[in-house]
């Protein structure tokens, strides 16, 4: 539920304000504030279309999915409490969480997932991380526009009970529930406001925090939602982030006390900044991705097949 280290390349790093831990541990009446160098500007907050960690890192925290992760790195449950596995591998059946509620105090159902994960195969809605579901029975064949989006094989059983089909035994399907493209939705704000759904005022939310504002190029604001299952133990009550993609810039803002957290910095700075700092301040995390580059093959010497 709390802002914590964000994972980074392999040559990349998070830097971590030494003060923000001792702000958490102490007691106080005042609003806990963390200010966070998100990295970059999100195009958008809507799961359906993001692709990239600057819009992942604030989506996570505004949406809760059936599984999360823990500081550790492990997937647990979030919205949802338990869920058992058929025999054959391919029917989980996922009981929700009581308490588990959106912004606006509508309780989260199992309808919200079967609306979501639709969504995001729907090919007419073109979500760049449809493939993430493709696990699921006939998304890849909806996604595709050759199955209707009703036949993909997620089923509300009742409002606290979701059912979901694969195509085969997939081990790894409880982690990729954790990823954003498996976030629930607010069907009735999508249906009210279009694509204005996400902006503030009219966003509802089912994480621990929620928008309040987005400024283009300068800050955009999270509060802590109270409506929240697990609001209690949510220590932080508010998130700025800071969308500068200036490497520069932050790592001086983390040193002036001005950013709280920081994703990425120049990687040739790492021992500079392990000396000024300390090594407790500055952290670099293995990440498993896919990297792609893009060739215009219609332009010389790409044009070459040879080349």
């Amino acid at each position: 539920s709390a802002i914590g280290p964000s994972p980074a390349s392999m040559m990349s790093a998070t830097l971590i304000a030494g003060s923000m831990l001792a702000v958490l541990a102490t007691p106080s009446l005042a609003e806990v504030v963390i200010r966070r160098g998100n990295g970059g500007e999100p195009q958008t907050l809507d799961q359906a279309h993001i692709s990239i960690d600057v819009e992942g890192f604030i989506v996570r925290d505004m949406f809760e999915g059936l599984t999360i992760y823990d500081p550790h790195g492990k997937v647990i449950p979030g919205v949802a409490e338990s869920w058992t596995l058929s025999d054959d591998g391919t029917v989980y059946t996922f009981k929700l969480r009581a308490d588990a509620n959106w912004s606006d105090g509508k309780p989260v159902t199992a309808n919200d997932f079967v609306f979501a994960y639709r969504r995001m195969e729907d090919p007419k809605e073109a979500a760049e991380y449809a493939n993430i579901l493709y696990p699921i029975k006939n998304a890849e064949a909806v996604n595709g526009g050759k199955a209707a989006v009703d036949t993909l094989g997620v089923k509300a059983i009742d409002d606290k009970t979701l059912e979901i089909t694969l195509e085969r035994p997939t081990p790894y399907f409880i982690e990729l529930l954790a990823h954003y493209a498996a976030l629930p939705v607010p069907s009735w704000a999508i249906e009210k406001f279009g694509g204005e759904w996400i902006k503030p005022g009219n966003i509802v939310c089912n994480g621990a925090f929620c928008l309040t504002e987005n400024v283009p190029n300068d800050h955009i604001t999270s509060v802590k939602n109270a409506k929240y299952w697990d609001a209690a133990n949510v220590k932080i009550d508010k998130v700025i982030y800071n969308p500068s993609e200036d490497q520069a810039t932050t790592e001086r803002m983390f040193e002036a006390g001005e950013l709280d957290v920081v994703y990425n910095f120049q990687a040739d700075h790492k021992k500079f900044l392990e000396g000024k700092l300390g090594k407790d301040q500055v952290l670099a995390a293995p990440d498993l991705s896919s990297y792609y580059y893009v060739l215009d093959t219609r332009k010389p010497p790409f044009d070459d097949v040879r080349v």
